[in-house]
């Protein structure tokens, strides 16, 4: 038998044991809060210290429901996480006109989105971008910037998905490098800048998207474009690429748009191109492709199809009179040949048809003239 004084203890054991739990959940919620809103606090600082510096040489009106006596989280152009934690930094279009600055926007521990497309952002992206490790999204296109500081390294921003610099005034001082970093890059837009054909993007096997349009680059569409198989849109037009297309271009069976016109191609449409049979749209004008249309004839999915001012011979195939979708067909200053397809716009609705400056024979086909211009 256990005596009175016994019983007592052990039960004085249990009541304790009972109690002791919530009182450490509490204490563990309370720091829990306690740190929730340290974060919250310093996530306001930046924000309002961002606000400041934004609006010293910048018209705009786009901060005007960022005031502390506001939740930080109904700022307009900003996103929070269940936390209270800014995520999403959104001012595109928004007039300004200073330099970045990325020490403080960085200092946001849970940004995953920067979009500050088309505005009048300069001067060198500096270093301090790279401590934005935590980004996915990053768009800074068409703004007035020189070229990134030295030195310039950005491989920690290795959770990057989409990123977006055309039209930004960079220069080859870009951080090539550091792409080889990015290995889940989905879209790379990089348009509209004078950089030489990167080849650290040839890596980038998760990309459905790239733009290099218009950035001056000369040589050859290297083989290795064909190692891309994931892309959806290529886009190299407006550079000063020579050679042939190479056949390795016939891999890339996903894509829907392929602009490659305002360059100096040479040679036949690369055997393979029949693959493609997703294409919507195949943009080669201004050229100097030669031979005839026989790889095309498969690519019933086209919708758009220009080809014009080039050195193209031969008849138009039968079959692309059975294309449904085709709404645009440019072929103009090429020397095509023999009739055009009787049935050509039966089953599709072409709106846009210039055939113009070449030796084609015979009746303009009846279905065409009923929706082309």
């Amino acid at each position: 038998m256990l005596s009175v004084q016994e019983n007592q203890r052990r039960l004085r054991k249990v009541v304790a044991s009972m109690s002791r739990p919530p009182l450490y959940s509490f204490y563990l919620l309370f720091c829990f809060f306690s740190l929730l809103s340290g974060i919250q606090s310093d996530d306001l600082q930046i924000i309002m210290k961002l606000k400041s510096i934004l609006l010293q040489t910048s018209n705009t009106s786009a901060f005007d429901s960022w005031e502390s006596s506001n939740s930080m989280c109904n700022f307009i152009g900003i996103t929070c996480n269940s936390q209270g934690s800014v995520t999403k930094i959104k001012l595109s279009h928004q007039n300004l006109t200073v330099v970045l600055p990325f020490d403080f926007i960085c200092q946001l521990q849970s940004l995953e989105k920067l979009s500050l497309g088309f505005n009048n952002l300069h001067s060198p992206i500096m270093d301090d971008l790279k401590n934005c490790v935590k980004l996915q999204y990053l768009n800074l296109s068409n703004n007035l910037f020189t070229g990134w500081s030295v030195p310039a390294e950005i491989s920690s921003l290795s959770q990057l998905q989409y990123l977006y610099l055309d039209g930004s005034g960079l220069s080859q001082t870009f951080p090539w490098k550091s792409l080889q970093n990015m290995t889940g890059l989905v879209q790379l837009y990089l348009g509209n800048n004078p950089f030489p054909f990167p080849k650290e993007v040839l890596q980038l096997t998760n990309l459905t998207w790239l733009d290099l349009c218009n950035c001056s680059i000369h040589g050859r569409i290297p083989a290795e474009i064909g190692n891309l198989k994931e892309l959806i849109y290529l886009g190299l037009w407006g550079n000063n690429m020579t050679g042939k297309i190479p056949v390795e271009i016939g891999n890339l069976v996903n894509l829907k748009k392929l602009s490659l016109s305002h360059n100096s191609f040479i040679g036949k449409l690369p055997v393979g191109l029949r693959n493609l049979t997703k294409l919507e749209v195949f943009h080669f004008s201004m050229n100097n492709l030669e031979g005839n249309l026989s790889e095309l004839r498969f690519l019933n999915n086209l919708v758009s199809l220009r080809l014009c001012e080039n050195e193209l011979s031969g008849q138009v195939p039968a079959e692309f009179g059975e294309f449904k979708k085709l709404a645009i067909l440019s072929l103009c200053y090429n020397s095509f040949t023999g009739p055009l397809p009787r049935n050509l716009g039966s089953s599709a609705k072409l709106y846009i048809v210039n055939l113009s400056m070449n030796f084609f024979t015979g009746q303009i086909p009846p279905y065409m003239c009923k929706q082309g211009t």
